[in-house]
C-alpha cells in the first residue's frame, strides 16, 4: 500500500507542473479559433452583398475550410508525433494569419482560396495541439483532453462574433479581417512561450503505417460522423423547427446548445475516462438522438428548453467518448496521428451531413430533418460496440 502511494506522489506532482501549459495550449487553440468565429458572422453578409456570390458563394466559403481540414487534419497529427507538437501547432496558426490576409483582395475566388489555406492551417494548428493536450494529460485523462480540444473551438467560435460586435465591425471593414489575421499570430505567440513540452517526437517502435491507423479509428469515425449529423441538423433547421411551432425562441437555439456543450464538456469532462469509451457513448448517443426528436415535436417553449439542454449533454460527451474507442490499441507515440484521422470524420460528418438533413428536410419538413438526425445519432452505438475488439495491449 504504502509502495503504491509512493508512486501515486510523482504522478499527482507532474499532473501540477502540467496543468500550466495544458491550459495555455487550450488558450492558444481558442485564440486560433475566435478567427474563424471572427470571420463566419460576417461570411454570408460579405459574400452577398461586397462580391455578389449569391447563395452558392456562401456556401463554398463558408464549406471550404472542411475540404482542407479534412485532408490535412492527420497530417497535423503525425507530424506532430515526429517532430513534437509545439513548432506544428505554430505553423498552423502561422498559415492561418497568411490564409487571412489573401481575404483583403475582394474576390470571391480569393476569399475560397483564403478560406482554404485557413482550413489547411487550423487543421495542422488542432492535429498537433490535441497530441499535447493528450501528452499533458496523461493515459488516465485522455477523454478528458479530447473533450477539451472541442471546448476550445466552441469558446473561440463564441468570442469570435462576440469581439465582432464589441469592435463594431462591418461586413466589408479591413480592420476585421486584420483582426482576424492577428488572433492565431497571438495564439502561435502563447504556443511558443511554452516550455513545458512532454509531447516528445515517436519514438520508432511506436509509429503506426496509416493502414493500420486507419483501420483502428474507421468505426469511431463513421460513429463521429453520424453524432455530426444530429450536429449539423440542429444548426440548419433547429430555429426554423421552433419557428414553426410558435415558439419565440430561434435566436436562442444555438446559443443554448452552445451553452450546454461547453458546460457539459467543463463539468463532466471525466466521465468518458472512468466510465469508459462504450458505456459513455451509448448513455450520450441515446441522449442525444432523444433531444433532436423531442425538439422536433415540442410544442411548449419549456420542453424545447429541455429538448436543447439533454441534446447539448449528449453532443459534448459523444465526441470525447468515440475518440478514446479511436485510441484503443494506438501506443502513446502515434496518439497525434490517431486523433488528427479520427477528427478528420468531424469535417466529414460536417461536409455530409448538410445535405442528408437537407433533403430529408425538403422532401418532408423541418421536423422530419431533425427525426432523421435523431436516428443518424442513434446509430453511432453500433460503432461502439463494433470497436470493442480495439483494446489497447
Amino acid at each position: 500500500m504504502a509502495t503504491k502511494t509512493a508512486e501515486r506522489v510523482p504522478e499527482r506532482e507532474t499532473e501540477k507542473r502540467a496543468i500550466v501549459p495544458y491550459l495555455l495550449v487550450l488558450a492558444s487553440a481558442v485564440l486560433c479559433y475566435a478567427a474563424l468565429g471572427l470571420v463566419l458572422r460576417a461570411l454570408p453578409g460579405y459574400v452577398n452583398d461586397t462580391l455578389q456570390g449569391g447563395g452558392v458563394g456562401v456556401g463554398l466559403a463558408v464549406g471550404a475550410p472542411a475540404l482542407t481540414g479534412a485532408a490535412l487534419r492527420p497530417i497535423g497529427g503525425r507530424l506532430a508525433d515526429r517532430h513534437t507538437s509545439k513548432p506544428i501547432m505554430v505553423i498552423g496558426s502561422v498559415i492561418m494569419t497568411a490564409g487571412t490576409f489573401l481575404a483583403l483582395v475582394t474576390s470571391l475566388g480569393a476569399l475560397i482560396a483564403s478560406r482554404l489555406i485557413v482550413g489547411a492551417g487550423e487543421a495542422l494548428m488542432m492535429g498537433a495541439g490535441v497530441r499535447w493536450l493528450l501528452q499533458l494529460a496523461g493515459q488516465n485523462r485522455r477523454g478528458q483532453a479530447l473533450g477539451h480540444i472541442g471546448l476550445a473551438n466552441y469558446a473561440g467560435l463564441a468570442i469570435g462574433p462576440v469581439l465582432a460586435e464589441i469592435l463594431g465591425f462591418s461586413n466589408e471593414s479591413t480592420a476585421m479581417w486584420l483582426v482576424a489575421a492577428g488572433l492565431p499570430i497571438a495564439g502561435a505567440a502563447l504556443a511558443a512561450s511554452i516550455t513545458q513540452d512532454r509531447a516528445a517526437p515517436t519514438p520508432a517502435h511506436e509509429a503506426l503505417p496509416t493502414a493500420r491507423l486507419f483501420q483502428l479509428t474507421l468505426r469511431p469515425g463513421i460513429g463521429l460522423l453520424l453524432v455530426n449529423v444530429g450536429y449539423v441538423a440542429l444548426l440548419a433547421f433547429g430555429a426554423t423547427v421552433v419557428t414553426g411551432h410558435h415558439l419565440h425562441l430561434a435566436a436562442l437555439v444555438i446559443p443554448i446548445f452552445g451553452i450546454g456543450v461547453i458546460v457539459s464538456r467543463t463539468a463532466l469532462a471525466r466521465v468518458p475516462d472512468k466510465l469508459g469509451g462504450r458505456r459513455t457513448l451509448l448513455a450520450a448517443a441515446t441522449t442525444e438522438a432523444a433531444g433532436l426528436i423531442v425538439l422536433s415535436f415540442a410544442t411548449s417553449t419549456g420542453l424545447a428548453v429541455v429538448a436543447l439542454v439533454v441534446l447539448a449533454i449528449g453532443q459534448g460527451l459523444a465526441v470525447p467518448s468515440l475518440g478514446l474507442l479511436a485510441l484503443q490499441g494506438v501506443p502513446p507515440g502515434a496518439q497525434g496521428a490517431a486523433a488528427g484521422l479520427f477528427f478528420a470524420y468531424f469535417d466529414a460528418g460536417v461536409g455530409l451531413g448538410g445535405p442528408a438533413v437537407g433533403l430529408a428536410a425538403g422532401a418532408i419538413d423541418a421536423p422530419a430533418a431533425l427525426i432523421f438526425a435523431g436516428v443518424a445519432v442513434f446509430l453511432a452505438i453500433p460503432a461502439a460496440l463494433a470497436a470493442a475488439p480495439h483494446r489497447a495491449r
